[in-house]
């Protein structure tokens, strides 16, 4: 007998949702599952990991941001590994690894990691990330940073008003215990059972569910910092 599709998971449909989310994205994004044990226990625990992804980000220069009272960015983000491009980057006049090009405007990277990890208090996958200057990995840049850099522009108004003080915070990291930055799940529910909604008949077991759970939560939450999934993935 089939079970009724939920928004909230239990630790053993998180974990099947993620290693879905694996096959879906294998040959197309290196996420990784990594295990851990759980504390005063022998019991070991799963979550997904993404790390070191090149961050590009343009920043204007510092006279036009001063006329137009603003700041004017782009991103790109690339699945390349900053060791790859490091010899390139030190052999650059300009320590900080930034390339300027004729109009002023000089290329940012960042190193990104992004973690999907359960919450059992709100019973879904939170996902948790850091970024760091390519040129100074020793703290994680600050959090209007992570506005102007990961958050596209159109979402930034949206990401900045939810809940009581905006989508994304910064607390311990459930399972390493250093400040990392997240997009809150205090809407995640909801959103989940929207999604549910408009696919009644696709999603008509949590075992279906459960197949799709990751992809459908990440084109949205990924995508308010920057993180999208490809084309083929998103339509499944």
């Amino acid at each position: 007998m089939t079970s009724s599709p939920s928004a909230r998971l239990s630790y053993t449909d998180f974990e099947i949702a993620i290693k879905a989310f694996l096959d879906q994205v294998n040959g197309h994004l290196p996420w990784t599952f990594c295990e851990y044990k759980e504390p005063r226990s022998e019991s070991s625990r799963g979550y997904l990991a993404l790390s070191h992804l090149q961050h590009t980000h343009k920043v204007a220069d510092a006279e036009n941001n001063e006329e137009n009272g603003s700041t004017n960015t782009s991103t790109d983000l690339q699945l390349l590994d900053l060791a790859s491009i490091g010899d390139d980057l030190e052999d650059e006049e300009d320590e900080s690894q930034l390339s300027v090009s004729k109009d002023g405007a000089h290329d940012e990277f960042l190193s990104v990691s992004y973690h999907i990890v359960f919450s059992p208090s709100y019973q879904v996958p939170v996902l948790y990330f850091n970024a760091f200057k390519s040129n100074d990995e020793s703290a994680p840049v600050g959090l209007e940073h992570i506005y102007q850099s990961l958050v596209p522009h159109e979402w930034r108004d949206t990401v900045r008003n939810a809940g009581l003080s905006g989508g994304i915070s910064q607390q311990d990291h459930p399972i390493f215990n250093i400040p990392y930055y997240y997009m809150h799940p205090c809407e995640t529910v909801s959103l989940m059972e929207t999604v549910l909604k408009a696919n009644q008949n696709r999603f008509d077991s949590q075992e279906a569910f459960l197949k799709s759970y990751i992809a459908a939560w990440l084109s949205f939450t990924g995508q308010a910092i920057g993180l999208s999934l490809p084309i083929e993935i998103a339509r499944e």
